[in-house]
Parts: structure tokens; sequence; C-alpha cells
């Protein structure tokens, strides 16, 4: 770890409210034998990185999960933040400034997506040292390389008549372009601070990239999305005993 991080006390949040409509009881399904968060949660752990590691939900059950696989669940939070329409920013804020009140201080605060079955411990140290070489300055987001170049997509309207989003941009050679990237929601870093005086995460140009591959960037979002993570999951697991 960077000599930079020297003193900085670090929370790791995990967001896993209880409802969830797609999927119900999404952020505690048994994934692998194992209740979904449970991933987050153990790369938390094994990083070694975190002061405190907090599931934030208003579920019990969920909470009672997490205090067994090895998190704190206190304080609870309220249910006014945790419908359906409550963003990520009210939850951090408010978790960061009930923590302040208890007397515990926060420098840096890596939001854990709690359906992120192959986050690892090493991604996340190796995405805190990206952090900490822009000085603590931006944000980071995770990230993957998009299967082609922005400027060869389309748009398709109803009638099936297809709009480029760059006029051109498909004839032109793909040497010539740059890579495009996209958020894959597995974790976040941000400074407290930045989490408590901000009124809006709108603000997306203050922002570095930790790349993830392209098989680690799934987003359980459907059943047909868990459905396909487990298939890959499974298919990695057995790569990795085939490598032993």
């Amino acid at each position: 770890m960077s000599a930079d991080a020297s003193g900085l006390k670090r929370l790791a949040l995990i967001p896993a409210r209880g409802g969830s409509k797609r999927i119900p009881r999404k952020n505690i399904i048994d994934f692998h034998g194992k209740p979904m968060l449970g991933y987050s949660v153990d790369a938390a752990l094994e990083s070694g990185l975190f002061d405190r590691v907090h599931v934030s939900s208003d579920d019990d059950e969920v909470r009672a999960i997490a205090e067994r696989l090895g998190a704190d669940a206190d304080p609870k939070r309220p249910a006014e933040l945790a419908d359906d329409h409550t963003g990520i920013l009210p939850v951090a804020r408010w978790a960061v400034q009930e923590f302040a009140r208890q007397g515990q201080h926060f420098d840096d605060v890596f939001i854990l997506f709690a359906c992120a079955p192959f986050i690892e411990a090493e991604e996340l140290k190796q995405a805190y040292e990206v952090y900490l070489a822009n000085d603590r300055k931006r944000n980071l987001l995770t990230v993957c390389r998009a299967p082609t170049h922005v400027e060869q997509y389309y748009r398709l309207n109803d009638k099936g008549q297809l709009n480029p989003l760059q006029k051109g941009g498909n004839f032109i050679r793909s040497q010539d372009l740059d890579y495009a990237y996209f958020e894959t929601g597995t974790f976040t870093i941000f400074s407290a601070e930045w989490l408590t005086t901000h009124p809006t995460l709108m603000d997306d140009m203050n922002y570095v990239g930790f790349e993830l591959p392209e098989w680690k960037s799934v987003d359980i979002d459907s059943p047909k999305d868990l459905d396909y993570a487990r298939r890959l999951f499974s298919l990695h697991q057995s790569m990795a005993k085939e490598s032993e």
C-alpha cells in the first residue's frame, strides 16, 4: 500500500436493502452456496483495507446474515432511505454522518455493491492505489471496455430504422478510434468529505477508472442476468481447478 495511505481511515459500505422487485431478496439470494452479498463482504474483509465493513440495510434478515458473515449492520438504515427512488448518495451520506456522530470518522469510503460475486480483495487494493495516485481528488469507478467503438453504435427506433450515434462512424477504421468504457457497478471510491458535501452524483467529470475484465462486469438486474452470472461463475471455478 502506498505511503500516501498512512493514517487514513477507510469504510467499506455495502448497500443491501431488503426490497427487490425483479429478483426478490436479490441481495441475500443463494449464489453458489453463499448469500449474494457475502462475496462483497468477504472481499472487503480479506483486503485488510478497512477500519469498518458495514452492510447498510433496513431489513432485519439481511442485517442478521451480514453479521454472520463478519460485517457489522448497525446502525439500521431508516425506512425512508430504503425505497425504490432513493439513490446511493443519500444512503452513503447518512451512514458517514451517523458514524461521525458516534465518534468514528472516515477519510475514504468504498461503496461495494451487494450483487458483485466476482469481486476480489486484490482488486480493491489495486483500485485504491489508482485513487491514491490521483491524490484522492477524483472519485473512482470500476469500468469495462465496451465491445466495440462507440462511434460505431446505432440506435434502433420503433420502425426498425437505424440512427448512427455518429454519422459516418461505422466507416472510420477501428484502429483510428479510441475505446469507450462503461461503469460496471461493482464498487466505487469516494472521499468522505466529497460524499458529505456534494448534493448530487450528476457530476460525471470528476472520476478515474479502474478497468475490470468483461467476465467480471455482469450487471445482475434480472433473472436472466442472474442465470448468466451463475453459469459464468461455474465456468471460471472449473477453469481455476483445472489450472491447479
